[in-house]
């Protein structure tokens, strides 16, 4: 995830948010008392954060941020977008922020993302042991194809209900989908980077937050969102939701072919993208014959994945939203 403005920096987070038990500890809503958590090893960082194994209260099992030197305002947007969404199980639980923000605290639901199930993920420190067990087994199902209509429907939703809620997650891509114990769900993690537009929080129209792997070609959001983001007219004018709709896309090719799914594969394909203009019809004819058999789970079902990702992968004017994405049959 880059953050561009006058400044660019990488970050990468592991979980996000949701409400639940968090009135329990420290008697105040999202607060806990320092004293009641403890850290244990570290398990993973970022270029702001880094993140460890904890218990609160001596037993409940958690994960805590730590924000580091210069990482400041990602922490502080974080915690603010996490309070935000809580009820909205599509992200991972945020139980809140103890002491004067020294951890943000969540509940320790999994250590696997789904980048992590192509076989330890980009950045070498995969939190839960790779891909050993096989893609469509970490996500609990009985075939690949199987699990990328899985992972379609519960990105896809869980995009949805951040931007139910005004939030644009800006970073959306296999690194930051974590994968609940057993395979059960899919939820968005890293909301670090989120802009929320209905309260202006972390939304800059100078600043971007961008992978330059799975962000769409515009790069920015633009345009005036304020005072109760879906019943404006900006909203409805500049499309926001679009920035995470090409992520979704993005992530959905990545996962139903499983050549792409090798460490710098996306890479060569989005640049690939670019050279065609994002059309993925003109794309794809200009690959080998050899390589069709690759996309023969997006074939299924009169090529129903296929037109999906062709949907979502397109430049603004003619892409898909999240909404219409939801109802194509491969998420069904």
């Amino acid at each position: 995830m880059t953050r561009t403005r006058s400044v660019t920096s990488t970050t990468r987070a592991f979980f996000g948010a949701r409400d639940d038990a968090s009135r329990d500890v420290g008697g105040k809503a999202g607060e806990i008392k320092l004293a009641d958590v403890a850290r244990g090893k570290k398990i993973g960082s970022g270029s702001f954060g880094d993140v460890y194994e904890g218990t609160l209260g001596g037993s409940r099992r958690v994960v805590l941020k730590e924000k580091r030197a210069g990482g400041g305002a990602f922490f502080e947007s974080e915690a603010e977008n996490n309070r935000r969404v809580r009820g909205f199980d599509g992200v991972a639980t945020f139980i809140g922020v103890a002491g004067a923000n020294a951890y943000l605290v969540w509940e320790d639901e999994g250590r696997d993302t789904l980048e992590d199930c192509f076989g330890g993920g980009a950045f070498g420190f995969g939190l839960g042991g790779g891909g050993g067990d096989g893609f469509a087994r970490k996500l609990g199902c009985s075939s690949d194809a199987e699990a990328s209509r899985k992972v379609a429907k519960q990105c896809l939703k869980a995009v949805k209900g951040l931007h139910d809620r005004g939030l644009i997650h800006r970073d959306v891509k296999p690194g930051n989908l974590l994968i609940t114990r057993r395979g059960e769900r899919l939820k968005l993690i890293d909301l670090g980077g989120a802009a929320d537009l209905r309260t202006g929080n972390n939304f800059d129209e100078s600043e971007t937050i961008f992978d330059p792997v799975y962000g769409p070609p515009e790069r920015y959001i633009t345009g005036k969102f304020g005072g109760g983001g879906f019943g404006n007219v900006g909203w409805g004018k500049n499309k926001p939701d679009l920035f995470d709709s090409f992520s979704c896309g993005m992530t959905i090719l990545q996962v139903s072919v499983p050549a792409f799914r090798k460490k710098g594969a996306m890479k060569a394909v989005r640049r690939d993208l670019k050279r065609w203009c994002y059309d993925c019809e003109a794309w794809r004819a200009s690959l080998p014959e050899r390589q069709q058999d690759d996309f023969a789970i997006l074939d299924e079902n009169n090529g129903a994945g296929w037109k999906l990702v062709c949907g979502l992968i397109a430049n603004k004017g003619t892409r898909m939203s999240v909404s219409k994405a939801l109802s194509s049959p491969f998420c069904r």
